[in-house]
């Protein structure tokens, strides 16, 4: 394009592409805002005209604009206000930010995450560095940021392709232990039957502090980039704290209280909770521990004494189970590209197995609690109860091995790992 002025200094041949007034603006900071964003809504080459009144904040604006490298092309005189002609130049090292994202809506109006992969935000990296900080994917970095102590930095590191499913399915089955329990249905039970009660629901609770604890470890080493996993985890962490109420509030609120702890279960829980690798800990806890999990909750809600402790623990096995998919999907993809890495599951067993080689058996009182249940609380059929517990554990086992295969481990494997899993359930 050929530019010329004419003899009143006005640029011939250019036409901008939009205009800024800045006239009646009386901080050189807003001023300054509002520049800077109307000028990042240009391409690069393209004109802003800018009018100014004549004051101090037009010397400053013309400082920041040879600051930040863009061309002034012509500056005329329009009486009681000036006309700045600015070509916006690219930076260097610097690339214009997205622009026109249209993510497409669900038939019911609904903007779901699974649709919002546009545009550089769609682009997920396989590696992400730690100086992008909080920044959201997809915007565009500004240089001489600080390092983040992201330690999580690979995609391949918390992934899973089922991610955005599990975290929709979160949001819309979340509920609430306060007004969907129906405590005030309650009826007292014998006081064998609640002490069997209260003791499961102490020990449900205990594992679930676990469970709270070790995802909400691992999220600030989750680098940002990264954002769905961290999202799930979110829902994971506020799903546990619910548990843990309303376990807690079960126990309390028919005339018993939180019963027994074995050492068992601390040093089982202690030992999930030192895991420092991302990979081990979602297997042993995702997959095994909140898998075997699963079986107890189920089994529990089979044999509650009555409909609220049932639908307290149904309530929370539904949420486990999403827990338990994206421990499935999250380790399937690492073994899927790196199937050397399942020989790290069976020393991660190993090195739990043995760290609780020395700590005594399953928590006597609640293996009873759940005998108590099974047999319906008569003393005639308690060695029912009894059967039916050992029963769980072989299910328990089998169920293990086959989320294991569903990984991709092989059978044999799978069966070894089981059979080193603690007796702690979690």
């Amino acid at each position: 394009m050929q530019e010329s002025q004419d003899a009143d200094g006005i640029v011939q041949g250019v036409t901008p592409e939009s205009t800024l007034d800045l006239r009646g603006h009386s901080t050189g900071q807003a001023s300054l805002l509002l520049l800077r964003n109307a000028l990042d809504r240009l391409l690069a080459g393209q004109v802003l005209e800018l009018r100014v009144s004549q004051d101090g904040t037009l010397s400053d604006l013309k400082a920041w604009l040879r600051l930040a490298g863009h061309e002034v092309i012509a500056d005329l005189d329009a009486s009681d206000h000036t006309r700045l002609l600015v070509r916006r130049q690219q930076a260097a090292g610097m690339v214009a930010a997205d622009w026109g994202a249209k993510a497409p809506l669900r038939a019911d109006g609904g903007f779901d995450l699974r649709d919002w992969l546009q545009g550089r935000f769609g682009q997920v990296p396989d590696d992400a560095p730690t100086y992008y900080g909080f920044v959201p994917r997809g915007a565009v970095v500004d240089s001489g940021g600080p390092d983040f102590p992201y330690v999580l930095n690979h995609k391949d590191d918390v992934w899973a392709d089922n991610i955005a499913d599990l975290y929709e399915q979160a949001k819309a089955q979340q509920w609430d232990a306060t007004t969907d329990i129906p405590w005030a249905e309650l009826q007292p039970l014998p006081e064998h039957v609640e002490r069997a009660v209260c003791q499961i629901m102490t020990f449900l609770a205990e594992n679930e502090y676990a469970a709270l604890y070790i995802p909400a470890k691992f999220m600030p080493r989750i680098n940002a980039q990264f954002i769905e996993p961290v999202l799930f985890l979110a829902t994971v962490i506020n799903d546990e704290a619910r548990h843990i109420e309303a376990f807690m509030k079960r126990a309390l609120s028919n005339g018993g209280a939180p019963q027994y702890s074995a050492a068992l279960t601390e040093w089982s829980l202690h030992s999930l909770l030192l895991q420092e690798d991302y990979f081990r800990s979602s297997f042993l806890l995702h997959v095994l521990g909140e898998g075997t999990f699963l079986d107890l909750l189920d089994f529990i809600e089979r044999h509650a004494p009555e409909h609220v402790t049932a639908e307290v623990v149904r309530r929370a096995r539904l949420d486990e189970g999403r827990h338990v998919a994206y421990g499935i999907a999250h380790v399937r993809h690492v073994l899927q590209k790196q199937p050397a890495r399942a020989e790290e599951l069976v020393a991660a067993a190993e090195e739990r197995s043995e760290a609780l080689r020395a700590a005594s058996g399953a928590n006597p009182m609640t293996i009873e609690a759940l005998a108590t249940l099974a047999c319906g609380g008569e003393a005639s059929a308690v060695e029912a109860g009894f059967a039916a517990v050992q029963q769980l554990f072989r299910e328990m086992h089998e169920y293990r091995i086959r989320r294991m295969l569903q990984v991709g481990l092989q059978r044999g494997v799978a069966e070894k790992i089981s059979n080193l899993h603690t007796p702690n359930f979690m």
